[in-house]
């Protein structure tokens, strides 16, 4: 049997019948920005960790949620597409490397397809950057679009540490860069600055030079 077939019915028989009790006791958490520094949590109930309501348009809504028992530092995330002008759902499951930081839409190739970003962190000393992208149709359908490793010499660099930003309609990464002794990230030689744009189901990115 297909290892992917047999999560996704574990998904819909054991987990999203839980999903009701996240709701309940998250309602008032509808925002599709990010969260304001100091803003409160809500505490969801195992085996969920965080839940983020991405509202796309009125009645088309994604919540996005991770969720696992036993590690905090990997786990699992759920998207669950909510149309309840078409009366229509769908859900996208996957494995989830750290904790997610945030959730949000984007249609950076301006196909009219909304894009869902879940932003995550590894949870180690310097919070170690991953992105999960994935493009939905009109019909529910979805697509993964493959976030961009760095290259080989910059991941030498790499120690963590990203702040990442939306811009004139690109996504804008920025992290120290290191000497690639400095394993502890002491002492930072510089920064570099990523421009991601989505063209045609895939990304692209460019180097930017510092203001």
């Amino acid at each position: 049997m297909n290892p992917f077939s047999t999560f996704r019915s574990a998904v819909r028989l054991c987990v999203l019948p839980l999903f009701v009790a996240v709701l309940c006791s998250s309602c008032n958490q509808e925002s599709a920005k990010k969260p304001a520094e100091g803003s409160v949590r809500v505490v969801l109930p195992e085996p969920f960790h965080a839940h983020k309501v991405v509202e796309v348009r009125p009645g088309l809504t994604f919540d996005v949620l991770s969720w696992g028992r036993g590690s905090q530092l990997s786990s699992a995330f759920l998207i669950l597409r909510s149309d309840s002008t078409a009366i229509k759902y769908r859900s996208v499951a996957g494995e989830l490397d750290g904790k997610i930081r945030d959730a949000w839409n984007m249609d950076m190739d301006s196909d009219g397809n909304p894009e869902i970003f879940i932003h995550a962190t590894s949870g180690e000393k310097n919070d170690r950057l991953s992105m999960y992208v994935y493009e939905f149709s009109e019909s529910g359908s979805s697509k993964e679009i493959n976030f961009p490793d760095l290259t080989s010499s910059t991941k030498k660099q790499y120690r963590g540490k990203d702040s990442i930003y939306v811009k004139e309609g690109s996504l804008i990464r920025e992290f120290p860069v290191y000497e690639s002794s400095d394993t502890s990230a002491l002492k930072p030689v510089g920064k570099k600055k990523l421009e991601y744009a989505i063209r045609g189901n895939s990304f692209s990115v460019k180097e930017l030079k510092e203001d």
